[in-house]
């Protein structure tokens, strides 16, 4: 598997390998700008792309052929929006998993409280869900993690284990940190893309064309109006024999500390 580490062992042998022929043939300097373009285009795929585990392990589905997926809910609490998700849920009778911004709990603590006692899981998102988050050091990135953690523990007495990178991307820095505080990281297979996607028919026919066994949908609590596309979404699980379970059972890890 294509990783970090090896690939920073691949390409330092290359660029050994070429600096030892300059030293011995004089090569053109030009030799040395298609790897390193290749090394930084690799970098920059891993970094980007949550599901191909270059930097951290990263849970993206279940391996299973049964007709179980997940949802998954990014960016919250969020009042209104959230508990217009929980409505729906309650009203389908199925459970999902909220990755929290740690900075979006105070004030809102009556929101998350309500999301643990229906019976959902709660992961962390980070704390400041920054847009320069992942241009911090470890350090700073595991005060933040841990701050996240934190704050969730402060309302519903359990310290989170799963784990939703900002944005999805991830780098050797991220990676420690996660490292250091045991989490699950969870990608997905299925995004939503409900952000973006203003059409909600556009939304529905984007989501229910990937979904497969083991899927883990992706969306987020703090959408305008994502409830309509969400219950079609799951009136169209329920007529092709699919059902949402629990991320933790879904994937067999353990949702808190």
């Amino acid at each position: 598997m294509l990783t970090h580490r090896n690939t920073c062992i691949l390409f330092a042998v290359l660029i050994a390998a070429l600096v030892v022929l300059n030293i011995n043939y004089k090569i053109h300097w030009l030799w040395f700008v298609p790897v390193i373009v290749l090394f930084l285009s690799i970098e920059f795929y891993g970094a980007y792309f949550v599901h191909s585990g270059f930097h951290i392990k990263t849970i993206c589905k279940a391996d299973t052929t049964d007709k179980l997926v997940a949802l998954t809910f990014d960016d919250g609490p969020m009042p209104e929006r959230t508990n217009s998700i929980l409505n729906l849920l309650s009203k389908f009778n199925v459970k999902a998993t909220f990755f929290c911004i740690g900075s979006r709990i105070k004030g809102n603590e009556s929101i998350l409280k309500q999301i643990h006692e229906q019976g959902h899981l709660i992961g962390n998102h980070s704390y400041s869900h920054s847009n320069l988050f992942d241009l911090k050091n470890t350090s700073h990135m595991l005060s933040d993690l841990q701050e996240g953690s934190k704050e969730i523990k402060r309302v519903i007495g359990k310290e989170p284990l799963f784990f939703r990178p900002p944005y999805g991307v991830t780098t050797p820095g991220l990676a420690r940190a996660v490292k250091k505080l045991g989490f699950h990281t969870i990608g997905w297979n299925v995004r939503s893309l409900d952000t973006s996607i203003k059409d909600k028919q556009q939304l529905v026919e984007r989501v229910t064309k990937r979904i497969q066994p083991g899927s883990v949908l992706l969306f987020h609590d703090t959408v305008d109006n994502l409830e309509f596309a969400l219950e079609e979404i799951l009136n169209y699980l329920n007529k092709n024999g699919y059902r949402v379970i629990e991320l933790n059972k879904l994937i067999q890890k353990e949702a808190y500390a």
